[in-house]
């Protein structure tokens, strides 16, 4: 918890100093949605996808005192029927002891303010379907859970499957 001899929570651009405590935080995301063996990214491997010739997604985090409670990571996308860029929030996580002090709210709007200033046609993320507290938190902000829609991934083993098939 957040007590009197201790600063506001602020949110900022991460730096590579620290990608080690972002990669950490991620770890305790993984672990937190029960997919920590799916978890195989390195500090390296987010060094590029962060700050590399060219970056795949960027960074918000949250501070309190210069400790590291929380991140944000967004990359754009694109719309073909709005025809414009948009922001799919890859992550929101906020370290237990520090949730329910606004901070993964003041994420979500920090990178909705990216996305307004952008012009993005849409600003979108996806929730699991147990996570009650962010499910309220999303819907309480003007977020529509899009129950139609299914979320489709392919993998790496999937990815040399689709480039194997026969024409």
């Amino acid at each position: 918890m957040i007590d009197s001899s201790q600063s506001a929570p602020i949110v900022r651009v991460t730096t590579r100093e620290d990608v080690p405590d972002l990669v950490q935080m991620v770890r305790e995301l993984a672990e937190f949605e029960k997919l920590s063996d799916l978890m195989v990214a390195s500090v390296a491997d987010y060094e590029k996808a962060l700050f590399g010739e060219t970056p795949a997604a960027e960074a918000l985090v949250a501070e309190v005192d210069g400790q590291l409670v929380g991140y944000a990571i967004f990359f754009s996308t694109f719309s073909s029927f709005l025809g414009k860029a948009g922001i799919w929030l890859e992550d929101l996580y906020v370290r237990p002891k520090f949730r329910k002090l606004g901070i993964g709210k003041e994420l979500l709007f920090s990178v909705g303010d990216i996305a307004e200033a952008r012009g993005a046609g849409r600003y979108e993320w996806c929730v699991l379907d147990w996570n009650q507290n962010a499910i309220d938190l999303y819907t309480q902000v003007g977020g529509e859970i899009l129950e139609e829609w299914k979320i489709v991934r392919l993998e790496s083993d999937g990815l040399r499957s689709l480039r194997k098939r026969s024409r």
